[in-house]
């Protein structure tokens, strides 16, 4: 299995982290994105953070990214600075488990891009001070930051060299973005892409969180034009597998985790008949 690919375990939420990083191992995958959420209630259930890492490096995982932070686009000033603390949280969690990418997520309602390259320029400071990459990612479902055009004006008036952006397939799909957009963007700009794919259903059923996401090559998007791209900026980093899906999160996880290294397998193949594609590393 290509090297590059990561199960991010969204995919499994409903699993719990130990089984999360056997089933990852048993697929021969070599890259997991874990949450917050997983990695807390494993410790306590008993585990430490050094337990958890070293599970992690026996089973030849290495965690490519970390999920996730929000609240700091909408929050206000007493707010903010608990969403400041809890990037210093999740940031030293994330490092102590050897990932420099977090992920995070702009307000899902209207009325808060006042002020927002300032927002996430402080978050992306706190961020520094562990070594630590922001990765924004932009919802299809946001009022505002919810293209790959908003997100990258965003990002680049924060003016910050530790934030980039998430290219999330779906999301890119959802969102309305155009291929048009990736072409003022430079090498180094993505630091991280999400793939799943998007059931045949009308937009506005798309739009219901957490649901009518499939396994790439099941649904309705063209990978190719955004992997095109991709390749186009040199783009050599991790690509993840994240399906959010509640009727998903109810079956077999460990048949959920091996059709999805399938899935990855075939998109693989696809992007590559006839050409030289990104996912060559």
């Amino acid at each position: 299995m290509h090297q590059r690919f990561c199960l991010n375990t969204a995919t499994i939420q409903s699993t719990p982290l130990d089984l999360q990083i056997e089933l990852a191992r048993e697929a021969g995958f070599r890259q997991i994105g874990l949450w917050l959420k997983d990695v807390e209630a494993a410790m306590v259930r008993g585990k430490s953070l050094g337990e958890i890492k070293a599970q992690l490096d026996s089973s030849g995982l290495r965690v490519a990214e970390f999920c996730f932070l929000g609240g700091w686009q909408d929050a206000d000033e007493t707010r903010l600075k608990k969403v400041l603390n809890q990037t210093h949280h999740i940031c030293e969690v994330s490092r102590g488990l050897g990932c420099e990418i977090v992920v995070t997520v702009p307000a899902l309602g209207p009325g808060w891009l006042l002020g927002t390259p300032e927002r996430f320029r402080q978050v992306c400071q706190v961020a520094a001070e562990y070594g630590v990459r922001i990765a924004l990612e932009f919802p299809g479902i946001a009022a505002e930051v919810k293209d790959l055009r908003s997100a990258r004006d965003l990002v680049l008036a924060a003016a910050c060299p530790n934030g980039g952006l998430v290219i999330d397939t779906f999301h890119f799909f959802l969102g309305g973005s155009q291929v048009a957009d990736f072409q003022p963007m430079a090498p180094g700009e993505v630091f991280l892409v999400h793939v799943s794919d998007a059931m045949n259903f009308p937009l506005e059923m798309l739009r219901i969180p957490h649901d009518n996401r499939t396994f790439p090559g099941e649904g309705i998007i063209d990978f190719a034009p955004v992997f095109e791209q991709l390749d186009r900026l040199r783009y050599d980093g991790v690509i993840s597998l994240e399906i959010w899906n509640r009727q998903l999160h109810q079956s077999n996880p460990a048949e959920v985790v091996k059709k999805g290294r399938e899935s990855l397998q075939r998109m693989e193949s696809k992007l590559h008949h006839g050409q030289r594609t990104t996912l060559e590393g």
